[in-house]
Parts: C-alpha cells; sequence; structure tokens
C-alpha cells in the first residue's frame, strides 16, 4: 500500500498538481534560423506537464527545419523544455526553380541565411549524385583563405559508379583542374602555390606533379 501511496503521489506532483508544468521553451544553438520558427516548430504547448513532453516527437518537428541539420531535446526541470540545434553549415550556394539556395557539405540543398560571397555551385545538386557529392566535398576541405577565392565549383562523373572529378573557378577566371576529393590536403597545398605564378588553367589533380598552362 506504502507503494502505491508513493506511486500515486508521484503522478500527482508530476503530471495533476500543476507544479511542474511547461513555462518555456528555451532554444539554444540557433544563429541565423529565428528562435521564433524554432518554438513554432517543437510546438510544445504551454501548461501542460513537463513529463508527458513528448522529446523525441519535439526533436523530429523541429529537425524539418531545412536549415536544422540536428537537434536534441532536454526538459529541464521544473518548467522548461530546452531545445538544442544544431545548424547547417553552408559550402556552396546554388540556384534551383524555386529560387536562390544553400549546400551544405553533405549536399543538402536549402533555404536559408549565408554568407554573400559563397562559392556557386554550378553542378545541379541531387542527394547521394557522386558529382554533387565529390564539388562539395572539395569545397568543404578547402581552407578558408582558398575558398574565399573560389567563384564556382561543378563536378562531372565519367562513367557510372565512378567518382566526380572537380573543376574550380577562381575569382579572377583562373580555371583549376582539382580531379577527386582525394588527397584534398596536398592539392590545396599545391594550388596555394600555383596561384603565385601566372596562369588560365591549374592543375593539381597529382598534387605531386602540378602543372600550370599559360
Amino acid at each position: 500500500m506504502l507503494l502505491v501511496g508513493l506511486g500515486l503521489g508521484a503522478r500527482v506532483l508530476l503530471y495533476d498538481a500543476g507544479l511542474l508544468d511547461v513555462e518555456e521553451v528555451r532554444v539554444a544553438g540557433a544563429a541565423t534560423v529565428p528562435e521564433a520558427d524554432v518554438r513554432d516548430a517543437a510546438a510544445v504547448p504551454p501548461g501542460g506537464p513537463l513529463a508527458a513532453v513528448d522529446t523525441a516527437a519535439v526533436a523530429t518537428r523541429v529537425a524539418r527545419l531545412p536549415p536544422v541539420e540536428s537537434v536534441q531535446v532536454d526538459r529541464s526541470w521544473p518548467h522548461t523544455v530546452t531545445v538544442t540545434i544544431t545548424e547547417r553549415v553552408p559550402v556552396a550556394a546554388v540556384t534551383t526553380p524555386q529560387g536562390p539556395a544553400l549546400v551544405d557539405r553533405t549536399g543538402v540543398v536549402y533555404r536559408g541565411a549565408g554568407p554573400p560571397d559563397l562559392p556557386h555551385l554550378t553542378t545541379p545538386p541531387r542527394s547521394g549524385d557522386p558529382a554533387t557529392v565529390a564539388a562539395v566535398a572539395v569545397l568543404a576541405s578547402l581552407p578558408d583563405t582558398l575558398r574565399a577565392q573560389v567563384d564556382s565549383a561543378g563536378a562531372t562523373v565519367a562513367v557510372p559508379g565512378a567518382r566526380g572529378q572537380v573543376t574550380l573557378v577562381m575569382a579572377g577566371g583562373e580555371e583549376v583542374l582539382w580531379g577527386d576529393p582525394e588527397r584534398a590536403t596536398e592539392k590545396a597545398a599545391a594550388l596555394s602555390a600555383l596561384l603565385t605564378q601566372p596562369g588560365t588553367v591549374y592543375d593539381v589533380t597529382s598534387p605531386d606533379l602540378p602543372t600550370i598552362r599559360r
């Protein structure tokens, strides 16, 4: 009987007494996503028992916001639901039939706020497409100082199953034959050295033997 009484008391405290109800939805990690959008997506009604909040369902709803990469939802006793988001990091801008959009390091296309000087992705982005995967992988691997000099990036796939071959166009119009995303650090170092010399095409597909066409 004592255990039953304790159980009933705990239920009353958590669900029925109103002492541990939701009074606030706190948002953490939002930089470009408005906190109001996160709260609207979370759809946590105020005044309900904090213990009854389905944190997994809240996370699923917030994750549908295009700029959100991941979500963690916690109960912060006694009255708060904390929604912590990680935003997508754009590596390129792209033009879609619906208008301008951003592309993150995994190739996901989404609407959101990004830096104004992002490289433009010329390859039509498709989820899992080898050309898209290769182009965004190369852009994500570039040092910031080098990425800032890139105007656009695209990739082609010679035969089905092959890796994408990436070409960059620099802000000055120079073309960079990058090849596949492998050996990115070595290729970036080789390209940085080549860019100190005049040329129209810089080839770092083999970073051991980089070349310049003038």
